[in-house]
């Protein structure tokens, strides 16, 4: 099972690295296709020859899922189904059925710097291996314009390899939210009563990427219950829009009571949604939407690399009702150390940067891997014991870890 945005490649991918014929390619994009599916779902999956790539599957519901699971409880062969979809069938409360034991599933994020450099990143690896920190700089560090670039860019493939610039771009995303929120087949999701409402929620959230969670202010500014809001907002998740980062402490009970910090998936659809481009980088701009999408764009890049990772990694982030905050908790889930990430978009990083990760070294002792201060300058730098201020080209590095 294959989820991701749409246009983020998923078909593409599967079609090129699987190659299935002709008659083993099935959407339910296409309505006849769908309507088989629904009426007679058993029937649909036992018609199919094996291997079959399916796109969109969530839209055929609770039905066809059980007759997959009836069809791979009969024959176990593997990779009978390749079952694409851009939403997260999880959230549609009127399925029950995950295949729970029966399938493997992958996340497809928008394209990550490494993947548009032709590299396999390995810095998440990296946070807990002691030999690796300094890191070499072996990637060369980006220009401001450069960095500037690939966040209002952003991954998506179209947008990048198309080369898309100023008002071409802006059309393109402005297409792209509409063409998600407004597909009449996702409303079954939930009771979606008016389509603005959800684009309004979506660019609150846009202007608060890098931010707190706070479902009651944003119901209050978009003008909604809490409970539409939140409905919202889970939708959102549940298409691949928005990202949502569990708080972390080091009692479970406690990080549940604490608010989660959301990011739009992609830095090009947040700054697009905001309206912010090139200028918001200019010494004219105050600096706080500059901020934010930097650090939308640090946090969704380390949000991919999880993916791929060689550990099994959580993200989460941090803040104690003291005011002290880290933007990036990475916990390694066997070892159960963590490294934390500071995000500044400064050239010129100082070891105040540093001061609440270094708070967070006194407190986890021997568990506290490492400290990086990820900036937008060239240089490494050493901000204190196991603290590191490291470029943002840093994160693409592409050196195996050691065991």
């Amino acid at each position: 099972m294959l989820g991701g945005a749409r246009q983020t490649g998923k078909s593409t991918l599967a079609t090129d690295l699987l190659r299935p014929p002709a008659d083993g390619r099935f959407s339910f994009d296409d309505q006849a296709t769908l309507q088989r599916a629904i009426d007679d779902p058993v029937g649909f999956v036992s018609s199919l020859p094996r291997s079959t790539l399916v796109d969109e599957f969530q839209r055929a519901g609770q039905g066809f899922l059980l007759a997959v699971k009836q069809a791979v409880d009969a024959d176990r062969t593997r990779g009978q189904f390749l079952l694409t979809g851009s939403a997260n069938y999880i959230a549609d409360r009127s399925i029950s059925e995950t295949l729970a034991g029966r399938a493997g599933r992958l996340v497809l994020w928008p394209l990550s710097q490494g993947e548009l450099r032709g590299m396999r990143e390995t810095f998440l690896d990296h946070l807990f291996d002691p030999a690796a920190w300094p890191p070499p700089s072996g990637t060369e560090p980006l220009t401001r314009a450069a960095i500037v670039d690939a966040i209002v860019t952003g991954g998506y493939p179209e947008v990048v390899t198309e080369g898309l610039q100023h008002r071409q771009r802006r059309s393109w995303f402005e297409a792209y939210v509409a063409d998600v929120v407004s597909r009449e087949a996702l409303r079954p999701l939930f009771d979606l009563r008016l389509e603005t409402e959800l684009r309004r929620v979506l660019r609150l959230l846009a202007a608060r990427t890098g931010q707190e969670l706070v479902i009651s202010a944003l119901a209050t500014d978009a003008g909604l219950n809490r409970e539409t809001t939140a409905n919202y907002v889970s939708l959102l998740e549940a298409l691949y829009l928005i990202v949502v980062i569990p708080a972390w402490s080091t009692s479970a009970t406690t990080r549940a009571k604490r608010r989660p910090k959301v990011v739009v998936t992609d830095s090009g659809l947040a700054a697009d949604l905001i309206g912010a481009g090139e200028a918001a980088f200019g010494p004219a701009s105050d600096g706080k939407v500059a901020g934010a999408l930097f650090e939308t764009f640090v946090v969704t890049e380390l949000h991919k690399h999880a993916g791929w990772a060689e550990r099994t990694i959580d993200l989460a982030h941090f803040r104690d009702r003291n005011g002290a905050e880290v933007d990036l908790i990475v916990e390694d889930r066997r070892s159960g150390r963590l490294s934390g990430i500071e995000v500044k978009l400064s050239a010129t990083p100082t070891v105040r940067d540093a001061r609440h990760l270094t708070l967070l070294r006194e407190r986890l002792g021997d568990r506290f891997a490492v400290g990086v201060v990820v900036h937008a300058g060239t240089q490494t730098l050493s901000l204190g014991e196991r603290l590191w201020a490291v470029p943002v080209t840093t994160l693409w590095r592409s050196d195996p870890a050691s065991a």
